[in-house]
């Protein structure tokens, strides 16, 4: 959210002056638990060279390995932020925002990603170091003297003229082709999976099921940050449990896509400030063969940027497409309603605007009560609430413009490539200059 805020007009710059605009300050402080004081009594066994009979030690600052040393954290650098003047956020207490100095600070950790003007930003540096113990990794701005490319999270982040990239840590996709016995010599595949039978399939040896789990927790670890491998890597987790060689099959097909597809990059290009929040949500009735659950899939959008991407099973087994298609859209519901109170937290005010290409689900949502579909789960209604209250727009739209289709089934490269267009993935060949290589 911060990097999309530093390219959108009326927040991280001014029209006509993209070069005198915010920028993004990384820093991080170095042991961290030691700044913060302990807040209950811990007593600990003193080292051999302090060691004396019957004497033992009184924490006076959270020691790692300790059960509340995480909490003890959170409470020093919040107490500190609050000194400076921040309000700490209500949807998300990780968010702080100092109105006067239109500074706003992302806590991750140890690690504070600040943006602002460049005199606040001096500010905050000044105020943070006389705090902790900290090290100033880099600041990416629109200026030729501004840092241009870092590493945050292994994910690499570069200020171009168009605006900001950021890509994965494509290593994750390469360790997945190589670990599946595959090489840049390999045939590719155009998809990253297809539909198959239900068919039974012998359950694979502990051993390689240990490695099936290995390598489905590192493409769902990179799913994070690429829409197209949001739905075949959920359908591939769904299998954890009890893999078969059916599943290896898909999984080695997820390989194969990823051999010429490693590296993706996303775009957040400078942008006017958009007026509301859009999630667009599809669903797939009955997709799952073997147990006939629905999967949802949406996009979040803050204007031309992607904000959030999301592919789930539904648990409740839908009785209509109708029916599962609202489940659709109160899940988008509830994703949205989170990123405009994160927004809020930040000090800006956003409506919300829900696309969905189903008019029966729409019909739903825009009345009261259950109607004449009276196996909807109550608990799914509040939606209802919110639209008659005005707080979401539910809007229609076709089919074939529904960027998050291809979040909810099987889908041919055509569509694939529709999806990351509208969310600005681009993938790209070769290797970004900080983006390190493989430890062999």
């Amino acid at each position: 959210m911060l990097m999309s805020l530093a390219v959108t007009e009326g927040v991280g710059y001014q029209r006509g002056s993209k070069d005198r605009g915010h920028k993004i300050d990384f820093i991080d402080v170095r042991r961290a638990y030691f700044h913060a004081p302990a807040r209950r009594l811990v007593y600990v066994k003193l080292p051999p060279e302090e060691e004396q009979e019957g004497m033992c030690g009184k924490l006076m600052k959270a020691l790692y390995g300790t059960r509340d040393a995480a909490q003890n954290w959170e409470h020093a650098y919040i107490n500190f932020l609050e000194k400076a003047g921040f309000v700490n956020g209500v949807a998300s207490p990780c968010v702080f925002y100092q109105k006067e100095r239109a500074v706003r600070v992302v806590v991750h950790g140890d690690d504070f990603t600040v943006l602002g003007q460049e005199t606040q930003l001096d500010w905050f540096r000044k105020q943070i170091a006389e705090k902790f113990e900290v090290k100033f990794r880099g600041s990416l701005g629109p200026s030729d003297t501004d840092d241009k490319s870092i590493r945050i999270l292994n994910r690499v982040v570069t200020w171009t003229k168009e605006g900001i990239e950021y890509e994965a840590d494509q290593r994750h996709a390469e360790i997945i082709v190589e670990h599946l016995g595959l090489s840049k010599h390999s045939k590719p595949v155009g998809t990253p999976s297809v539909k198959t039978g239900n068919e039974e399939s012998p359950a694979l040896s502990n051993e390689d099921a240990t490695a099936y789990r290995a390598l489905v927790a590192r493409a769902n670890y990179l799913s994070q940050d690429r829409v197209d491998l949001g739905y075949p890597v959920k359908e591939l987790c769904r299998k954890m449990s009890k893999p078969t060689e059916a599943d290896w099959d898909s999984l080695k097909r997820l390989g194969r896509y990823l051999i010429d597809k490693t590296r993706v990059i996303v775009g957040f290009p400078y942008q006017e400030r958009p007026e509301t929040i859009e999630i667009y949500v599809d669903t797939d009735h009955a997709g799952c063969i073997e147990t006939r659950k629905s999967t949802s899939g949406g996009i979040a959008m803050h204007g031309n940027h992607n904000i959030k991407t999301w592919s789930s099973t539904q648990q409740v087994i839908a009785l209509s497409s109708g029916e599962a298609e609202y489940y659709g859209m109160v899940k988008g519901a509830g994703n949205a309603l989170g990123i405009s109170g994160v927004f809020k937290d930040m000090g800006i005010q956003y409506d919300v605007v829900l696309y969905t290409d189903s008019s029966a689900a729409k019909g739903i949502s825009s009345r009261r009560g259950l109607g004449k579909v009276r196996h909807i789960e109550l608990n799914q209604l509040w939606l209802q609430d919110q639209v008659a209250r005005g707080k979401i727009n539910v809007r229609k739209i076709r089919g074939e413009d529904n960027i998050s289709d291809s979040l909810t089934k099987h889908s041919n490269p055509e569509r694939i490539k529709q999806t990351m267009r509208g969310v600005m993935h681009k993938i790209v060949q070769g290797r970004h200059a900080i983006m390190p290589h493989v430890a062999q």
